[in-house]
C-alpha cells in the first residue's frame, strides 16, 4: 500500500515512494484495460449469435464422442483439447474419415492447405476464424489456476455458430453463467454411464490379485516403470502410459492393449483425460500425489475422473474400482457429490502489451488486481520469472511482442536442463545469432541415440519439443522435417526401452534395491543416517 506524508508548502498529499506510485498507475491502467463487461474483449464472438450444446456427465459417458460427430459432419469445425495427445488423436481420426484437418499445439504445427477443420490445444484457439462448429473438451478445467484462462477465453470468445461444451457436472453453474453474460443460448444434454461402477469390498493384494483388463494407476513415472518391471517379471504382458511419453509411443502402447498383445495397463493419471481403453478395473496403487507443492490426498474430481475409465460400453456391463491403500476413502470420494465450481480464471488481455511498462511489472500487478464478478486471476508466477530473465539480461534487444511469445513457449520450468535450454535460445535470439545455432545447444549430432537409456531419451525428446515450440513461436519452418525425424527416432528407442528395459527402486544413497512402494528414497539405514546428519547440521555440529 502506498505511504503518504504531508508536504507543508504545497499542502497536498504525495506518495512517499515512487514504486508505490508506479504500482498504482499500472493497476489503474490494468483495470481500465478490462471493460466492466468483460465479454467485450471478444468482438468477433459478440458479432454473431451462438448456440451452446452442453454435454454434462461423468467420465466415460460418451460426451466427447457425441460432440465430435457434429464436428466431423460440419462444413468447418474446431476441436479444443485439454492435452496435446488428444489434439493429435482427433486430427488422426479426422484424416482417417477423409476430413482435411490441421493441427496446432504448443509443440506441433501441421497447417494443411484448404483444411476447414482444426484440432488444437485449448491455448491455441484461433479466434480470428469463423467455424460452423466448435467442441470445447473438459470445460471443468475453467477453474484451474494455471490453465483455466484458456477455457474461459474459449467460452467467451470462440467464433462459432454452434459450440459443444463437454464437462463434468460441477461445471454447470459457471459455464451457464458465462454463456448468459454473452447473451447466447444453450441446450442441456445429460449423459449417463451405460455400465455400473462398483468399488470392490475386499482388499487388493499386489501382485496376486492382478487380472486381465486391469489398469494400475500411480502418480509418478518412476513408480509406473517399477510396477511394469515387477509385473513383467511375474509373466504379465503390460502396456505403459504416462504423460511425458511421445504421442507415437503412447499410441503404440494403447494399440498393444487393444489388440491383446498386452493384458494389463500401468499408467499415471494421464489416463484420466481422453484415453478410451477396454479397462475392466481401475486399481489405485496409491492414494496421494505430489501436486508440485506438497503431497496430498486425491480430491473428488481426480478420483471420479480416473475411476470413471473402468467399464467399457459393449465390452463390460460393470466397471470395478479398488485401491492398495485407503480403499474406503477412495470409495467415498467416488460416490460423493461434486461441489459446484463458482469462479473461472482470467489472464491479462493481450492489449496490455501496449502499456508503457514491462511485462513482468504488468503481470505482478495483475496478480493483485481486484477480482471481477465470477472471475479470479491466473497464476502468472512462472511467466513473471521468464519475463524478468529477458528484461534484466537483454533489455531493449527483445521487444514486448517477441518477449510475450518467448515466455509463452510451453516447457517444464522445474526441469533445470530445459530451463537452461530456453535461456540459451533467448540469448541466441537477442544476440542475433542464426537460428541454425540452436542445434549447438542440444548437441544432437554427437548424441548416440542408440546407446541412450530411457531417462536421457525422454530428456532429449523434451528438448526437441522445446526446439519445435521455439521455431513455431518465431514462425520458422525450415527445421520442421529434421525435428520430426529426430523425434521419431527417439520415440522408436523409447518403445524398445519400455519393452526390454528393467526399472527398480534403489536407495539413492547406497544403491540397495527397495520395494516399489518404499516410503522413502533411501533404505531405512541410510534414511536414519541422513536424518542424523541433518540434525547435526542444523545444530551447528557438522564436521
Amino acid at each position: 500500500m502506498a505511504r503518504y506524508y504531508y508536504k507543508k508548502k504545497k499542502k497536498k498529499f504525495v506518495p512517499k515512494d515512487l514504486a508505490s506510485l508506479k504500482e498504482l498507475k499500472i493497476k489503474t491502467a490494468l483495470m481500465e484495460s478490462i471493460p466492466e463487461d468483460i465479454t467485450q474483449l471478444y468482438p468477433e464472438a459478440r458479432n454473431i449469435k451462438r448456440h451452446f450444446i452442453l454435454h454434462i456427465g461423468e467420465t466415460n459417458t460418451g460426451k466427447t464422442h457425441d460432440a465430435l460427430e457434429d464436428f466431423y459432419n460440419a462444413g468447418s469445425g474446431m476441436y479444443l483439447a485439454p492435452l496435446r495427445l488428444l489434439a493429435l488423436e482427433i486430427q488422426e481420426m479426422s484424416l482417417a474419415r477423409g476430413i482435411n484437418c490441421s493441427l496446432t499445439t504448443g509443440e506441433e504445427k501441421d497447417i494443411r492447405d484448404g483444411a476447414k477443420h482444426l484440432s488444437c490445444t485449448v491455448e491455441k484457439m484461433d479466434m480470428s476464424r469463423h467455424f460452423d462448429v466448435c467442441v470445447i473438451d473438459e470445460a471443468q478445467m475453467v477453474a484451474d489456476s494455471d490453465r483455466g484462462w484458456a477455457w474461459t477465453e474459449a467460452i467467451l470468445g470462440v467464433n462459432a455458430d454452434v459450440v459443444h461444451v463437454c464437462m463434468s457436472p460441477n461445471a454447470i453453474h459457471i459455464v451457464k453463467m458465462l454463456i448468459k453474460m454473452c447473451g447466447d443460448t444453450y441446450t442441456d444434454i445429460r449423459h449417463k454411464r451405460n455400465s455400473r461402477l462398483i468399488v470392490e469390498d475386499h482388499d487388493f493384494i499386489f501382485p496376486d490379485d492382478i487380472r486381465d483388463g486391469d489398469a494400475l494407476v500411480s502418480f509418478s513415472r518412476r513408480k509406473v516403470l517399477m510396477l511394469a518391471t515387477l509385473l513383467k517379471k511375474e509373466g504379465y504382458k503390460v502396456s505403459v502410459i504416462y504423460g511425458s511419453l511421445p504421442y507415437s509411443v503412447r499410441k503404440a502402447e494403447v494399440a498393444r492393449f487393444l489388440n491383446g498383445e498386452s493384458r494389463i495397463v500401468v499408467c499415471t493419471d494421464a489416463i484420466g483425460m481422453g484415453v478410451n481403453l477396454p479397462i475392466r478395473r481401475i486399481i489405485f496403487t496409491e492414494s496421494k500425489k505430489f501436486d508440485g507443492k506438497s503431497k496430498r490426498f486425491l480430491n473428488m474430481s481426480e478420483v471420479k475422473q480416473i475411476a470413471g475409465r473402468a467399464g467399457r460400453k459393449g465390452m463390460y456391463d460393470q466397471g470395478y474400482v479398488n485401491s492398495i491403500e485407503d480403499r474406503d476413502q477412495i470409495g467415498e470420494l467416488l460416490h460423493g457429490r461434486y461441489e459446484q465450481i463458482t469462479s473461472c480464471v482470467i489472464q491479462p488481455p493481450r492489449k496490455v502489451l501496449d502499456m508503457p511498462y514491462s511485462l513482468s511489472e504488468i503481470f505482478k500487478i495483475w496478480l493483485k488486481t481486484i477480482e471481477k464478478k465470477c472471475f479470479s486471476v491466473a497464476d502468472l508466477k512462472n511467466r513473471i520469472k521468464l519475463a524478468e530473465y529477458i528484461e534484466k539480461k537483454h533489455g531493449e534487444k527483445i521487444n514486448k511482442d517477441l518477449e510475450y511469445s518467448l515466455i509463452n513457449i510451453p516447457f517444464d520450468e522445474n526441469n533445470e536442463k530445459l530451463k537452461y535450454l530456453w535461456q540459451d535460445l533467448v540469448d541466441m535470439t537477442a544476440d542475433g545469432e542464426p537460428v541454425s545455432r540452436m542445434w549447438y545447444y542440444v548437441d544432437t549430432e554427437s548424441e548416440d541415440i542408440e546407446a541412450m537409456k530411457l531417462d536421457d531419451l525422454e530428456q532429449l525428446y523434451k528438448k526437441m519439443d522445446l526446439l519445435n515450440s521455439y521455431c513455431n513461436a518465431l514462425n520458422i519452418s525450415e527445421y520442421d522435417e529434421r525435428i520430426r525425424m529426430l523425434k521419431e527416432e527417439i520415440s522408436e528407442r523409447i518403445v524398445r526401452e519400455l519393452t526390454n528395459g528393467e526399472f527398480f527402486n534403489k536407495c539413492k544413497r547406497c544403491g540397495k534395491r527397495l520395494e516399489w512402494n518404499h516410503r522413502f528414497g533411501m533404505c531405512e539405514k541410510c534414511y536414519e543416517i541422513n536424518k542424523l546428519e541433518r540434525m547435526r547440521y542444523k545444530a551447528g555440529k557438522w564436521r
